[in-house]
């Protein structure tokens, strides 16, 4: 039997072994802690620098003169000589279909339309009849700003410049010239500004359309559609070819990345 100094000495050991386990745990969640704030850190200044570099810190309103020129510039060469009809970009006959959830004053989405891989995508797969794009509404930043109601106006809108086959020279224009989403600035006014940028919109045509409450239910269609799939934000990317579906998993996807997605349903 143990005399009472040895189990004293075996006590302490013990102590003193848990005494270090605990200080070891203690050390290992403070590394831990230290290096997810790193990354909290980091992915904050990216997303900062993302809507930064792509809003210009604006709070909503139109470009103008030489500026727009610039802008209205760049998307007729992106976008000139793509069949469009309604909100769908590209051959009808493409094999891949990128169906595209977005809300245009969504800051992720404007940031993967202008400095994603989006543009890539429509000048080489878009352009050569590989993949066709689809833009289905889904709210999320507008409808967590100051007035959802914003929402259905700006989507009709672009689907109005749909009927004219103009809605991706919509839509893109408004991501150019996208405000702060904690801002209530998509009025009448800025609509018609887009829509008079838009090259070879007939606007009185466009006006009229935008009233056909047929366009708003088919944003209520969309939406609800998105919500039966399981869309839950945006942008989401989901990609359809002979050999099944797929989504993009990355919030703002790389040409790299939506290549990958592509070659997994082709």
């Amino acid at each position: 039997m143990a005399s009472r100094s040895k189990q004293k000495e075996e006590a302490r050991a013990r102590r003193l072994a848990e005494e270090q386990a605990r200080a070891e745990r203690v050390r290992r969640q403070q590394r831990i802690r230290m290096v997810g704030g790193a990354v909290l850190v980091a992915v904050i200044v990216v997303v900062v620098a993302i809507v930064v570099s792509t809003s210009g810190g604006k709070k909503g309103g139109l470009q103008s003169g030489t500026t727009a020129n610039a802008t209205t510039a760049a998307v007729n060469q992106l976008l000139g000589g793509i069949p469009q009809s309604a909100n769908t970009l590209g051959n009808a006959n493409a094999p891949v279909t990128m169906t595209y959830y977005g809300d245009l004053k969504c800051p992720v989405c404007q940031a993967f339309t202008l400095q994603g891989g989006f543009s890539q995508l429509v000048s080489q797969d878009v352009r050569s009849g590989k993949v066709k794009v689809v833009y289905n509404a889904f709210c999320t930043a507008t409808c967590s700003g100051p007035d959802p109601n914003e929402f259905p106006l700006q989507q009709a809108a672009a689907l109005a410049a749909g009927r004219q086959n103009k809605f991706w020279q919509f839509a893109e224009l408004f991501y150019h010239e996208q405000g702060d989403e904690t801002n209530a600035y998509v009025t009448e006014s800025y609509l018609d500004g887009l829509a008079r940028q838009v090259t070879g919109l007939n606007f009185a045509a466009w006006k009229s359309a935008r009233n056909d409450p047929n366009l708003t239910a088919e944003v209520t269609s969309q939406q609800n559609t998105g919500r039966t799939i399981g869309v839950s934000g945006t942008p989401t990317l989901i990609f359809k070819g002979p050999k099944g579906q797929t989504v993009a998993n990355a919030a703002v996807p790389t040409y790299a990345q939506l290549q990958t997605a592509i070659k997994q349903v082709s």
